[in-house]
């Protein structure tokens, strides 16, 4: 069975150099008393010994209050073995002393199921001693109640010693609670914390993949198309080469953001803030610069809408059109935003071949990126082909009630 001890680090008074030192004192004013008895034994003894003997027996005891804050346990039995000798020996004064100032030490520092049981078999030890040496007045019979009086004197102080260090066990043990508590509520705070800044991390990542996805897609239709006609229409190559040219930098400007945020997330930012329902008619023209016509209505009452909201309604749109140059196969798409009272609808369909990235690239994520786009509002978004030829992308995402926490401009009609 494993005795769990109370670690040093938690007991600096019970290990300190002072400590110990005013137990060393501490025993040799209570050895002093001792010694002092053995040498005027009372007449009334069970066991009859040389002097000396009853003076190595004292100083026994003062011993094991000496070390108590050592070996506990070991200067405990030290203490009472010396303590009943001591009583059968006729050494009565204040030899009991020594178990109770051990039985504190051992109370102190070690769990109730260990010192109880110890501090009750020194009781019992303590019992048997004076059971075998009543008090005596001359040849009268033995005073047995004088003896239980002072048996239950001896016992008091034992069980008031055990007593007081239960309580400071009890104590240290709760501020050692205290500290863990703090310390693992810290510990809990770094991990939120470092989980706020994975997902702000991973949220990045989204948005530079909607760029790049974007771009890469426009770059890769408009150069193709400028690879057919140099040849034959070179003024139409030109118009090609420079959509390109106007993709490439806009791609590499929104890259340079949010890299920047990712090399030092805690400097100011200085950048354009993100993008909104504002920049959807510039998505919509360079798309259509990919060689795809976008038509683009908007209706309700259009008005700013919070930030998050409107950035994640733009990255759905960008999305769709993304999938929409890469696997849709048309010249033909159509955006509608339509700003109700308390959510906004965002669709973009187009007539093309009816399939998406997810479902024709594996490992694509366009499609669960929109959803979580709409989750992250407590909104919902579908994709799939419609019933005889085309794709559609549908997004609702609940609007707060109240003022917008501070949105873009909206998108004029």
């Amino acid at each position: 069975m494993s005795v769990s001890v109370m670690p040093a680090a938690e007991l600096p008074m019970l290990r300190s150099r002072r400590a110990r030192v005013g137990d060393v004192l501490l025993a040799v004013a209570l050895g002093a008393l001792l010694v002092r008895s053995a040498l005027l034994p009372m007449p009334h003894r069970a066991i009859t010994a040389p002097p000396w003997l009853a003076v190595i027996t004292a100083v026994a005891a003062a011993a094991a209050v000496a070390s108590r804050r050592v070996a506990a346990l070991t200067a405990l039995v030290v203490a009472v073995v010396a303590t009943v000798a001591c009583q059968l020996m006729g050494v009565e004064r204040d030899s009991f002393l020594a178990v109770a100032l051990v039985g504190y030490i051992v109370a102190a520092t070690r769990p109730p199921k260990v010192s109880a049981p110890a501090m009750a078999c020194a009781g019992t030890l303590a019992l048997i001693g004076f059971a075998l040496t009543p008090l005596r007045f001359g040849d009268a019979p033995p005073d047995w109640w004088r003896t239980a009086a002072t048996a239950a004197a001896a016992l008091a102080v034992q069980a008031a010693g055990w007593a007081l260090g239960l309580a400071v066990y009890r104590q240290r043990r709760y501020l050692a609670a205290v500290r863990r508590q703090a310390q693992e509520q810290l510990r809990a705070e770094k991990e939120s914390s470092g989980r706020a800044l994975a997902e702000e991390r991973l949220r990045i990542a989204r948005e530079l993949h909607d760029i790049v996805a974007h771009a890469i897609s426009v770059i890769t239709v408009q150069a193709g198309v400028a690879r057919h006609v140099a040849a034959t229409r070179p003024d139409q190559a030109g118009q090609a080469l420079a959509a390109i040219e106007t993709t490439g930098r806009q791609g590499l400007h929104d890259m340079r953001q949010l890299l920047g945020v990712l090399r030092d997330a805690s400097a100011e930012t200085t950048s354009a803030p993100a993008p909104g329902l504002c920049d959807v008619a510039a998505l919509c023209a360079g798309t259509q610069a990919a060689g795809i016509a976008v038509e683009l209505s908007v209706r309700g009452t259009v008005r700013p809408l919070p930030a998050a909201i409107e950035l994640s309604a733009y990255r759905i749109v960008q999305e769709a059109l993304t999938n929409t140059v890469k696997h849709a196969a048309t010249d033909h798409a159509r955006v509608a935003l339509q700003y109700g009272a308390d959510e906004l609808t965002v669709e973009v369909t187009d007539d093309g071949a009816g399939t998406a990235a997810s479902e024709t690239t594996p490992g694509g994520h366009g499609i669960v990126g929109m959803r979580e786009r709409a989750a992250l509002h407590g909104g919902t978004c579908t994709a799939g082909p419609l019933p005889l030829r085309g794709f559609r992308v549908a997004a609702r995402i609940p609007v707060p009630a109240g003022d917008p926490a501070v949105g873009g401009p909206g998108l004029a009609a």
